[in-house]
């Protein structure tokens, strides 16, 4: 069964029938608003543009009739402005949205939150998906949030192009050939035979990220020690240098017009990413619909994003709040959310919904949603310190001195680790 799915008015796209996209918790759109602030009356839910679905929000209306429930769109800087008003303590919201990419930093400051556990959160762990439940809880065991939705990776090809150059272009097949970052360089040696404008990546940084990640460590400890130049971090970076000297990098900013056009006319015809990266191919390339599947990509998936709802500590009515959450979390409204947003859910439920599981248009009618129920299955948990994107950055910075201007690899390391060194001290990491 086919289902249609919402698409955000930012992309530039109406709807688009028969299609199921999956689309960045960090995407921006009209979204809903039930209010215009966290204060007055009624329990107020903070949320960024995006939005849960109408539907959504009208559920909760009619479970919680006495509750004045709205949802409340935050514009701009959506932590800068949680952060502030938590700090001030006064005019917040009864519960509010925490970005996945955040929730580090608020695991620092828990005395803002309420610990759901308080609430009973844990009789409703074994209904989500565990490690990103565990993302949301601290070191001595509060829980801050009931995750929405998971960013598990897997790989975007063109089965056309591949077919055209005689590589295996099945899913499964696709999947049993690439289990090693060797072979998916080999894939791409015989791509760019055919056509030396082919190229299987995109840019390095983007695919170091994923090969780091997959190590299960970040660059920073739990004990606030810097672990950037250690060998997982080497590995990750001496694979995508690999891949610059084989030619198959394309060297290509995300999200630019030249990026978008090698997408479209083909010369991109594979591109590792999570779930929600389908939206940008749709986006690039609507011409190239049904041209598409998705496999698992070399070694572990990762996670790229997924978000949380919690509830601010000086809130109003915490009990009422926490039942709003789980019925805005359950599997029927994240399958209606999947529709509305793309947003892969981290509700078990939902994941075998018909709604999730359905074939996809764009990905040639494939089931992607199994492929990334799948992938979510082993994602390798990773600790991640509120510094770590702040330390990390050198690394991409001179990946792409190497990719644009020719600068050498072992020089271009030196430099990522030492201006990483600098930014760990800088920040009270301890450096050995």
């Amino acid at each position: 069964m086919k289902y249609t799915l919402s698409r955000r008015s930012a992309l530039g796209l109406g709807a688009v029938a028969g299609s199921l996209a999956f689309l960045s918790a960090c995407s921006t759109g009209s979204g809903n608003s039930g209010g215009s602030g966290g204060g007055g009356k009624g329990l107020a839910l903070w949320y960024w543009p995006e939005g849960f679905d109408d539907a959504i929000v009208e559920d909760v209306k009619k479970a919680f009739p006495d509750a004045n429930f709205s949802q409340v769109i935050q514009g701009g800087d959506f932590k800068q402005k949680l952060q502030t008003t938590l700090q001030a303590g006064s005019g917040l919201p009864a519960l509010t949205g925490i970005k996945g990419e955040d929730i580090a930093h608020f695991a620092t400051v828990p005395e803002f939150f309420v610990d759901l556990n308080d609430l009973g959160a844990a009789d409703h762990k074994s209904k989500y998906v565990d490690w990103k439940w565990d993302q949301a809880t601290t070191t001595d065991g509060k829980q801050l949030g009931i995750p929405i939705d998971i960013g598990p990776t897997a790989l975007f090809y063109r089965f056309d192009t591949f077919e055209q150059h005689g590589l295996p272009a099945d899913p499964d097949e696709v999947s049993k050939e690439l289990t090693t970052w060797d072979a998916y360089i080999e894939y791409g040696k015989k791509l760019q035979a055919g056509d030396p404008e082919i190229f299987m990546v995109r840019n390095l940084a983007g695919v170091f990220g994923i090969i780091q990640r997959q190590s299960g460590q970040g660059f920073i400890d739990e004990d606030k020690n810097f672990i950037g130049s250690g060998e997982h971090v080497r590995n990750a970076w001496d694979t995508v240098v690999k891949m610059q000297k084989a030619g198959i990098n394309a060297a290509l900013q995300s999200q630019t017009p030249d990026s978008a056009a090698a997408v479209s006319a083909g010369k991109l015809p594979a591109d590792p990413g999570a779930s929600w990266h389908l939206a940008d191919l749709m986006v690039d390339a609507p011409d190239t619909s049904g041209k598409w599947h998705v496999a698992t990509h070399p070694g572990d998936a990762t996670n790229q994003g997924g978000s949380f709802l919690g509830i601010p500590a000086k809130g109003e009515n915490h009990e009422e709040a926490f039942k709003i959450i789980l019925q805005i979390l359950n599997g029927e409204n994240q399958a209606v959310e999947f529709v509305h947003s793309g947003n892969f859910p981290a509700n078990l439920e939902a994941q075998k919904d018909d709604r999730v599981t359905g074939e996809v248009e764009f990905l040639g009618n494939q089931r992607a949603g199994e492929v990334f129920a799948t992938a979510g299955e082993h994602v390798r948990p990773i600790f991640e310190d509120p510094m770590d994107g702040t330390i990390s950055a050198p690394f991409a910075a001179e990946l792409e001195l190497v990719e644009a201007s020719g600068k050498d690899p072992e020089q271009a390391w030196s430099d990522a680790v030492k201006e990483a060194e600098r930014l760990a001290k800088q920040n009270g990491i301890t450096v050995a």
